[in-house]
């Protein structure tokens, strides 16, 4: 998924771990297995047309202005969000799950050290289940081909997460 869904789902599983646990350790955590729980639908990743080499988006200027823009909008939405509804709290589960949520592809898909990272034990494990979850449904709906079903599938998650974290 792009960045802005994934933080919305996030920060909605952390407002609900939140109620339940009032701990923002939770609240990332949970963030961080809704990220591989969503990878595990059909999504788009990239813009259509992003050049695909053995299995890997090719990281050219459109996929970097790609990213950077959702990225940046993820970010100016989740602050605003934060300190609308939470007066920018630290604690604050919702800004927690978000963070949990972007973490999975920041650690393993961003290009100035996902290499480096998945040189090292644990971050190639991780980059294993992050590749194999992804896999699981590229298989039969490869991206960017099926990108209407990709774009589709993001806001029917992202509806009910936003009305959840405006209620």
């Amino acid at each position: 998924m792009i960045a802005t869904s994934h933080v919305i789902i996030g920060g909605a599983v952390g407002i609900a771990v939140g109620s339940v646990t009032r701990n923002p350790a939770a609240a990332l955590a949970a963030g961080f297995i809704a990220h591989i729980i969503c990878d595990a639908i059909p999504h788009l990743d990239s813009p259509p047309g992003t050049k695909i080499i053995n299995g890997k988006a090719v990281w050219d200027k459109k996929l970097f202005t790609f990213a950077l823009t959702d990225s940046l909008f993820a970010f100016f939405l989740i602050l605003f969000l934060w300190f609308k509804y939470y007066h920018l709290y630290f604690f604050a589960p919702f800004a927690w799950g978000a963070l949990g949520s972007y973490l999975p592809d920041l650690i393993d898909v961003f290009p100035v050290w996902n290499e480096q990272l998945q040189k090292l034990s644990l971050f190639k494990q991780f980059h294993s289940v992050h590749l194999a979850v992804h896999h699981f449904w590229q298989k039969k709906y490869p991206m960017p081909k099926y990108w209407i079903l990709g774009t589709f599938s993001q806001i029917i998650f992202i509806i009910p997460c936003l009305w959840y974290i405006l209620k």
